[in-house]
């Protein structure tokens, strides 16, 4: 895999606005496709061969988010990670359009106001040759196993066996791939 080094990110700058924001527009390296814009706030992105990124796609925090070889992120994709947690996208696998990615929430506690609460963090593990589809929320500690599939505006909060198909809110098995 390739991480985002100093060349790489010589070309985020150049693409900078005025604002905070890197963007990056129709990049093309040698192992990975960049199509539109993809905004880039998270300096820990590891990126593998291959890859397909989108355009509209964000990866926000400051932990670390991988994708492996051969992974596509779509349209709209929002991936947030933080220093605790981390998200992992494993080979071959491919995130469809308008899916949010988040490793961490807020805590509930009723004796303590939400906004002065600790955020709670687990990493995110999507496994090889999985497939997310549109509109998929995936939470904190989720583990999504090698083969699976998650179906339309899924909101997966646990673990997905290998090779299930899972739809609903929250997700649950229906099936599973032959």
């Amino acid at each position: 895999m390739i991480l985002l080094i100093d060349k790489f990110i010589k070309k985020i700058k150049r693409g900078w606005t005025k604002s905070v924001f890197k963007r990056i527009v129709n990049c093309k390296h040698n192992s990975f496709k960049l199509v539109g814009d993809v905004i880039a706030i998270n300096p820990n992105v590891t990126i593998g061969k291959n890859v397909v990124i989108l355009p509209d796609v964000m990866f926000h925090g400051d932990g670390p988010i991988v994708l492996g070889d051969n992974v596509t992120i779509g349209n709209g994709t929002i991936i947030y990670s933080s220093k605790q947690g981390g998200v992992y996208i494993g080979n071959n696998s491919m995130i469809a359009a308008q899916c949010y990615i988040i490793d961490m929430d807020h805590g509930v506690r009723k004796d303590i106001l939400i906004r002065d609460q600790e955020n709670t963090v687990a990493p995110i593990v999507i496994g090889n040759d999985c497939w997310i589809a549109a509109d998929v929320t995936v939470l904190k500690g989720s583990k999504i196993n090698d083969g699976a599939i998650v179906g339309a505006k899924a909101l997966v909060n646990g673990e997905i066996p290998e090779n299930a198909i899972a739809v609903g809110i929250p997700a649950k098995v229906i099936n599973y791939r032959s």
